[in-house]
């Protein structure tokens, strides 16, 4: 059962990581998101079933975690009624109860399961490598698994560079203990550390800050709790001397860094880069393998270790103080430089390998500042789950509409902005679950394997902090299992006798599976229409259209691309009546959504219902350019 999920977990992620933004589109993420929905919800009413007679579901950090997610989830449903997109809370909801499946597997399974902490890390690194392989052959190979004008970033085939850095960092824990494991072979070393240099490769390729720092994360994490540190830092050296030689050439090579070339322009460079990961995998498997000869008559136990962290450390602030010293006004330029990067100052971050060593927020800090506006607008509540690319219009200082986002790229500001103090505190919970979990386990004497999820955990709550990866329901199921696991590690064994789970939580779960299911097919479904209405549209059948469209809005009522496509059509056959009713209707459904009140001012024309229009798209969002020429235009 473990094994088929993974693969379910695989498909997820390569389907666009079920990346679904809410634009109306029958979007690959979409669709994930239903497949796994479909099957993640009787497989965990049924894993519940299971695991009734054991300790982890009925233990406080598991009754704490379960509360805070699934409220969670409820809330954002609930914030439908209030919420500036309630499409966009629609879809937010489904993602947070996918995740909620994920959180109740992880426990269950993890209960049911023996060793669960490190079959969950392996299994979930071998679940990476074709997601990882694939990302690496689009570049390498890129006439064959690319396409023309991908950028420069890796990202297939999750979409999202840094979501594919994370996926990379996911598989660092299973890989380290893999080749640690008491009794691993020689094999074991070698696998790892060649395993190890492809995905420090491809986390490199996608030049990902935040994967760097997940990284970083995850091996203080798995070195400093998990015995057989000395293979593990050979398995490290070695794949991290083997990822130079890719790494090196993969960013400095113009073939490879430039954005928007052509697949077969990047084939002679692919090619290279190809050849240099295969060399790198070897030289880190020689390079483990020496290192564990020099460093394995040794015993690295954490006093040794919090010793020799502290000599480089203290080595290194000594080499900085005297080059300071030595060169102050460099050092002075050096730091005037990345303040100004921190300040947001700096005139934006290019998407060049240059990045990675920048602190540029790159228009974060305008983000964050938009999302704690708004929390004044509602702050017990919320202004509805999804809705911050609308609250972005209405609070952004830059016309630039390329810098438009739809999330605040920080989790607790996302939390406070869409669901307000209420479901920060869900939230809470949820994090309050886990760490109750992590204390719980040390002191009972669970196995120091407890690691392998923490660090997957940890990194992507990390992550979260600083972009939107809460909105990424590969990297949120992944994390969420991590966690459910680490919770059933810290209670194994049976349920103390009276204590099993009741009756009627097993028939709730039950009765849930139907629920998420429609919940996560009505507005997918109505995507699909509006997807085929756009396409009658564009083949010229404004009938086909109309009908689509009239099918979307039943199905998702919440919606506004229904009336958007309502009035493409009636354009199209010169129905100017029927396209200010849809248009009207499109600003009924979602009165603080300018796209409504847009289609509505084209519709009216210069007329003084026409300049009222454009006023509230003003109002919506200020910096709306065609919103301020119509007005400047029609002004006496």
């Amino acid at each position: 059962m473990g094994a088929l999920l993974l693969a379910g977990w695989t498909l997820l992620t390569v389907m666009n990581g079920g990346i679904d933004l809410g634009d109306g589109l029958a979007t690959r993420g979409a669709t994930a998101v239903l497949f796994a929905t479909v099957i993640a919800a009787p497989t965990a009413a049924w894993a519940l079933m299971r695991a009734r007679n054991h300790a982890a579901v009925r233990s406080g950090p598991s009754l704490i975690a379960i509360v805070g997610l699934l409220g969670l989830a409820v809330w954002s449903g609930i914030s439908i009624l209030w919420a500036l997109a309630p499409d966009l809370a629609w879809t937010e909801a489904n993602h947070t109860a996918l995740a909620f499946l994920a959180l109740m597997l992880g426990i269950t399974l993890g209960a049911l399961i023996p060793r669960a902490p490190e079959r969950f890390a392996t299994g979930l690194a071998l679940a990476t490598a074709p997601i990882i392989a694939w990302a690496l052959l689009a570049r390498c190979l890129p006439t064959i698994f690319g396409s023309d004008y991908e950028p420069s970033r890796l990202q297939a085939p999750v979409g999202y560079w840094n979501a594919l850095a994370l996926v990379c960092v996911m598989a660092v824990p299973g890989i380290l203990w893999w080749a640690g494991r008491r009794g691993a072979s020689q094999t074991s070393l070698f696998v790892s550390s060649g395993a190890l240099a492809v995905v420090i490769t491809a986390l490199m390729l996608t030049y990902s800050r935040g994967g760097l720092l997940g990284l970083i994360l995850v091996l203080v994490i798995v070195l400093w709790m998990v015995p057989g540190r000395i293979r593990m830092l050979s398995v490290l050296i070695g794949g991290g001397i083997g990822a130079l030689l890719p790494v090196v050439y993969g960013l400095t090579t113009d073939a490879l860094t430039d954005d928007a070339l052509i697949a077969a322009d990047r084939s002679g460079a692919g090619f290279g880069l190809l050849w240099r990961i295969v060399l790198g995998a070897a030289i880190a498997v020689g390079i483990a393998w020496l290192a564990a000869r020099v460093l394995g008559g040794g015993r690295l136990n954490r006093r040794r270790a919090g010793v020799a962290a502290l000599a480089i450390a203290a080595v290194g602030v000594l080499g900085v103080v005297g080059y300071s010293a030595a060169n102050p006004d460099t050092v002075g330029n050096w730091i005037s430089t990345r303040a100004s990067e921190v300040a947001g100052t700096s005139g934006g971050l290019a998407n060049n390998p240059g990045r990675l060593g920048s602190l540029d927020t790159n228009q974060r800090i305008d983000w964050w500042k938009e999302a704690a506006g708004s929390v004044e607008q509602a702050p017990l509540i919320g202004e509805g789950a999804g809705s911050f690319a609308l609250v972005h219009l209405r609070e952004r200082t830059s016309p630039e509409d390329r810098l438009n986002v739809r999330q605040p790229h920080q989790l607790v500001l996302e939390v406070l902005s869409g669901l307000g103090v209420i479901g920060l505190a869900l939230l809470g919970c949820l994090v309050a679950g886990i760490a109750w979990a992590v204390v719980r386990a040390r002191t009972r004497g669970a196995p120091p394997t407890i690691a392998l999820p923490l660090a997957i955990v940890a990194a992507f709550l990390l992550q979260c902090q600083l972009d939107w990866t809460w909105t990424v329901p590969a990297l949120t199921t992944a994390s969420m299992a991590a966690g459910g696991v680490l919770i059933a590690a810290a209670a194994p064994g049976p349920a103390a006798p009276g204590r099993s789970l009741p009756r009627g939580a097993i028939v709730a779960g039950w009765v849930l599976v139907p629920v998420l299911v429609m919940s996560a097919l009505m507005p997918w479904w109505s995507q699909q229409d509006v997807a085929a209405g756009n396409a009658a549209v564009a083949a010229g059948q404004p009938g086909l259209a109309d009908a689509k469209a009239s099918e979307a809005s039943w199905l998702n009522p919440f919606s506004i691309q229904p009336w958007l496509l309502k009035a493409r059509a009636a354009a199209l056959r010169g129905d100017p009546v029927a396209l200010r009713n849809a248009a009207r209707q499109a600003t009924v459904v979602q009165p603080d959504n300018p796209s409504g009140w847009t289609i509505l001012a084209l519709a009216l024309g210069d007329s003084t219902a026409g300049r009222n229009a454009w006023r509230h798209v003003l109002q919506l969002n200020p910096l709306d350019a065609r919103a301020r020429t119509a007005l400047e235009d029609t002004s006496p």
